[in-house]
């Protein structure tokens, strides 16, 4: 069931307020009247001179939770401890569940009778964890949903949407490889060694040097890892033919 406060540790999507010389104000998008604080040492790891050069106002942003006080109604936030890769994944999950929300909203004005929007919600996100997730075993999984709603008369009329109108969802796994070179002309090898592994379904994106993260989506796990591992495979014998080192993938 979704927290009434976020913790320590978490990444929340915020929406920047108010900014100011020593920090800025955000509302916490995915708790109801909830606000964070960012002082400016947790804006980025160099020194800021301006501080509306790293953030402005209405700009959504995805921060860490590094202190959490909600009897106060405090929530201290750090931008720079949040890395692209986890960036872009929890703007992608909280995308997601804005799209479930707004599913399960449009179904609730066709279906007025017994579909308490709210309640729904609420049920769905305790027996799955999310609403975005609820939606995907009810497309994917129609039986298996109904099942575990069975004394609810809504169920069927989400799980029959679900299976209409809903794509199933792709299986993600990523991983992470090591190329090197001692060439003079290292970074257009390694470029090119990058493209020999790219293809449908994959992302390749930079780790840190000699990290390189593969990301493969496919309709199951099984095809994913096996897509995973022939774009690394690819990549690694590519680089070695041109007199580099490679190894891995090692699944994150």
């Amino acid at each position: 069931m979704k927290k009434k406060d976020p913790e320590v540790g978490d990444l929340v999507v915020c929406t920047v307020k108010s900014v100011k010389d020593f920090g800025v104000v955000c509302d916490l998008d995915e708790y109801e009247n909830k606000e964070g604080f960012i002082h400016i040492s947790e804006i980025s790891s160099g020194w800021i001179k301006y501080i509306r050069d790293y953030v402005r106002e209405g700009q959504r942003i995805v921060c860490k939770v590094v202190e959490a006080n909600p009897n106060r109604g405090k929530f201290d936030l750090s931008l720079r401890k949040v890395n692209d890769h986890q960036r872009r994944e929890k703007l992608k999950e909280w995308k997601n569940e804005q799209r479930a929300k707004k599913i399960l909203e449009n179904l609730g004005t066709q279906h007025k009778t017994g579909f308490q929007i709210d309640k729904i919600m609420e049920v769905l996100e305790e027996k799955f964890g999310s609403l975005s997730y609820s939606l995907d075993v009810a497309s994917t999984y129609p039986d298996q949903f109904l099942n575990q709603l069975k004394e609810y008369a809504w169920a069927k009329i989400i799980a029959d949407y679900a299976r209409e109108n809903l794509k199933p969802p792709e299986v993600k796994v990523s991983g992470i490889i090591q190329i090197q070179t001692n060439a003079g002309n290292g970074i257009e090898i390694i470029k090119k060694a990058l493209t020999a592994g790219e293809k449908d379904g994959i992302e390749i994106t930079y780790a840190g040097a000699p990290k390189y993260r593969i990301v493969s989506f496919a309709e199951d796990m099984k095809s994913a890892e096996e897509n995973m591992r022939k774009s690394a495979e690819s990549i690694i014998n590519a680089i070695k033919k041109m007199g580099g080192i490679g190894e891995g993938p090692v699944k994150e």
